[in-house]
């Protein structure tokens, strides 16, 4: 039996509603909270529950399958093939977080802000956020502990972006705001208020957080509960949403492979509608606190995020095989030259901008000029040099291949 959204079973039969609530929320497989939510202009609050539903059970096989098929490919490609893809997914990834919350970020701006955070000069625009996506794929650990780690988390993520866009939005209590802060529609429909005083605000993180790290829970179950209860909450003026994404991402990377948790934001811009709409049912008076229908669909984000970065690898593994083998049948010079037009190839299939002589250098182990001397001597045709900013980088035309 589809697990039907309690406001719609109202909608139809009153009673039957009734009952089902009574059933789902002593069911001996419901998963019960210390946490209660209630409705915008609503008086009734509810304490929160979860279903494990045979569809939850049933999409958590499907995420784990994609993964171990993921992992399966990502062994087949070369590494520096894969680290070159794993950065794109970056660059996408904030740039999509960011135009979810209707921030313009550039491809050029986020790479700048990569460069920037390994040589460790002046702070700039992005480098916040960018920085800690960049822990995210280094594996560093970030801490989420407490209200106290998730305030110093979003100083130095969010904050100085937040500044730029209206300085009036620092956080001015003890770690998170004073004063209240309401969600609204385009049409400037309030439809959602964050808790308030700060007081409720802490003693609430500090049981969603609890909520995150309980490992009685299953850890993709306990990410999604967090997701919601962090917007539920809205603990910061602005960049609440970018916040709770990177956060869903830091914890995916720890279970999954990376490639899916750099294609969350990705994935939830393409059904931004659905994404808000997930929220607003769960709010409702009518759904009286029950969690089962956000969980499953934030499971379904992240099983659509598997199944892309899947189906985007398998697709560039199955295209460096056929690209290669004509590449084999070609005369292209020695054995260096070989490789580096197959390092060329690897840079045109998964990584957007290119190699630089210094990346075929490390990689080959040769010298700049061994490797220069090379590069001129292959034709204009078969090379796509990218001049906008030094170091150039470099790629393969894979026209000639076609």
């Amino acid at each position: 039996m589809q697990y039907i959204n309690l406001e719609k079973l109202y909608y139809k039969d009153e009673n039957f509603y009734e009952k089902e609530y009574t059933k789902r929320f002593d069911a001996p497989f419901t998963k019960h909270f210390n946490f209660s939510i209630k409705q915008f202009n609503r008086k009734h609050s509810y304490p929160i529950f979860l279903c494990y539903t045979e569809d939850i059970v049933k999409i958590l096989i499907k995420i784990y399958k994609h993964n171990c098929n993921l992992n399966e490919i990502v062994e087949k490609i070369p590494s520096i093939a894969y680290q070159q893809f794993i950065r794109q997914c970056l660059i996408l990834e904030v740039q999509s977080t960011n135009a979810i919350e209707g921030v313009r970020s550039t491809r050029k701006e986020i790479e700048l802000a990569m460069e920037n955070n390994l040589s460790s000069k002046e702070k700039i625009r992005l480098q916040g956020i960018v920085s800690k996506y960049m822990k995210l794929l280094h594996n560093e650990d970030i801490h989420f502990n407490s209200p106290k780690d998730l305030r110093s988390f979003y100083d130095d993520f969010a904050l100085s972006e937040v500044l730029l866009e209206n300085p009036q939005n620092k956080p001015d209590g003890i770690y998170f705001r004073k004063s209240s802060v309401e969600i609204s529609t385009g049409t400037q429909k309030t439809i959602h208020r964050g808790l308030t005083p700060e007081s409720e605000i802490i003693s609430s993180i500090t049981t969603a957080l609890e909520i995150l790290n309980d490992e009685s829970i299953p850890e993709l179950i306990r990410l999604a509960i967090f997701h919601y209860l962090f917007g539920y909450i809205h603990p910061f003026y602005d960049g609440n949403g970018r916040t709770a994404r990177f956060i869903s991402s830091y914890y995916l990377s720890k279970e999954l492979n990376k490639a899916i948790a750099l294609r969350l934001s990705i994935i939830i811009k393409k059904d931004i509608n659905n994404y808000y709409k997930m929220f607003d049912e769960t709010n409702s008076e009518l759904n009286k606190g029950d969690l089962t229908p956000f969980v499953y669909s934030f499971l379904l984000f992240i099983a659509r995020s598997a199944e892309n970065a899947e189906k985007l690898l398998s697709n560039k593994l199955t295209q460096l095989g056929n690209f290669t083998k004509q590449l084999t049948e070609m005369d292209l010079g020695d054995g260096i030259k070989k490789q580096i037009y197959y390092i060329l190839l690897q840079a045109a299939l998964f990584s957007g901008s290119g190699a630089t002589i210094k990346d075929i250098e490390t990689t080959l182990k040769k010298s700049r000029v061994t490797i220069q001397n090379r590069i001129d001597e292959i034709p204009a045709s078969h090379i796509i040099i990218n001049k906008s900013k030094k170091p150039y980088t470099y790629k393969l035309n894979t026209i000639i291949l076609k």
